[in-house]
């Protein structure tokens, strides 16, 4: 997701290459060239609500508010997702992971946390959270808006679709929505916008006024603007590549994956929303952002709380997905964003491979299902122990790369620690 904040001077680790990897295989760019720099003090400086404003609200200081009250920011409002018939009972463990313990020597896991802005971390296993924090004034009840990590929502949905007969992968969008009939989305194969090898251009304009991704960010309800309609603009939206050619990442394929699940179950996005909220039982309610056509957006439109972010990936971990998401995701054979070159940079820079189906990411060498979403909400489904580990954070931009490192890198350092221990 594009936001209007000033991009930061690279140094160390922010080596040109892997900023522009980071750009192609995750769709993340920074949205202003401006020569400013964005800094602690930014992030810290107290503020009036009256300040905040539609060109604003996704950057430091007001971005740590709005991304917990999007109800009020998203500019053409959102739609509520129910909580579960059966809320999944939850415990907090005994002995709850010690976040002093040092991640690298000298480097504590809660300077880690502070470090990246962390306003939510958790681990959970069988119902039980094993650790814990809240800081930026997020609490357990209070919703925070998942950015691109809502993708994988999606992506399930679209899979339970798949394994109840209702859609078959491998047939085309034009063939499930007449009127995406002669359009060059239309041709691709539902399978193809899953994985985001439909052929759309990469959705790295969003910083360009008139460019076709900040465009569409206007008809989602992210920026202001003069909206044409969000079904058309993803109708003409333009390729450069045939389908399954080329991986690029674009949100329109996630929002027509929102347009054809109510098209072949009969039902609001919102609803088959709840209906998954109910499988994995989540404890509170959220919501989903409306686009100009009163439609969901689920390219990144999701609000929901910590818990139930890691209740997600948990049914995730314990293998309580559709079985055509797993298929998918872990299909490195179809996976086109690890055999490309950003892809092999992606996983230089993480220090594992990475593959990417169903949108939602894989880590291959540790067996993981993880989301991505802008300004650091991350989370990870560990498929060996059914254990889950979920961070909701405050960058100053749409990715900073070594903040994504430092989210991965603990991720990994808990899944080594605490899904082997608790396998034993």
């Amino acid at each position: 997701m594009p936001k209007n904040l000033k991009s930061r001077r690279r140094s160390g680790i922010y080596f040109i290459a892997w900023s522009t990897a980071l750009i192609l295989v995750v769709g993340y760019v920074s949205p202003s060239f401006a020569k400013t720099e964005v800094t602690l003090n930014d992030f810290y400086r107290p503020f009036d609500l009256s300040e905040i404003n539609q060109n604003n609200m996704q950057s430091w200081p007001y971005y740590r508010y709005t991304s917990m009250h999007w109800d009020e920011y998203g500019i053409f409002g959102t739609v509520h997702i129910m909580e579960a018939e059966k809320p999944a009972k939850l415990e907090v463990v005994k002995e709850p992971f010690n976040i002093s313990l040092d991640i690298r020597k000298g480097w504590p896991f809660v300077e880690s946390l502070t470090a990246t802005q962390t306003k939510g971390f958790l681990i959970m296993k069988d119902n039980q959270i094993i650790g814990e924090f809240y800081d930026n004034g997020l609490d357990h009840n209070q919703t925070q808006l998942l950015q691109s990590s809502s993708k994988t929502y999606a992506g399930v949905i679209i899979s339970k679709l798949i394994d109840e007969g209702k859609i078959d992968p491998n047939q085309s969008i034009e063939s499930y929505l007449p009127d995406f009939v002669g359009s060059k989305i239309g041709k691709a194969k539902v399978q193809e916008v899953l994985d985001m090898t439909s052929g759309l251009l990469p959705a790295t304009d969003y910083h360009v006024p008139g460019g076709e991704a900040f465009l569409f960010e206007i008809e989602q309800g992210l920026k202001p603007g003069k909206p044409t309609g969000h079904r058309n603009a993803i109708k003409n939206a333009k390729v450069q590549n045939k389908p399954g050619e080329v991986y690029t990442y674009n949100d329109k394929n996630t929002d027509l994956l929102a347009i054809l699940a109510e098209e072949v179950s009969g039902h609001p996005f919102n609803r088959l929303l709840s209906d998954l909220f109910n499988d994995f039982g989540a404890n509170s309610s959220g919501s989903i952002a409306l686009t100009v056509d009163g439609t969901a957006s689920p390219s990144y439109g999701i609000s929901t709380t910590l818990r139930d972010y890691a209740l997600f990936h948990q049914w995730i971990a314990q293998g309580k997905a559709p079985k055509s998401f797993y298929d998918s995701v872990k299909n490195l054979d179809k996976d086109l964003l690890g055999k490309s070159e950003s892809g092999k940079s992606l996983a230089n820079a993480l220090g594992t491979p990475v593959a990417y189906g169903s949108q939602a990411w894989y880590l291959p060498e540790y067996n993981v299902i993880y989301t991505a979403g802008s300004y650091g909400q991350y989370g990870f489904s560990d498929l060996n122990s059914g254990m889950s580990v979920v961070f909701m954070q405050d960058w100053e931009d749409n990715a900073v790369p070594q903040k994504l490192v430092e989210t991965v890198d603990r991720a990994k350092f808990l899944i080594n620690k605490l899904g082997k221990q608790n396998d034993s």
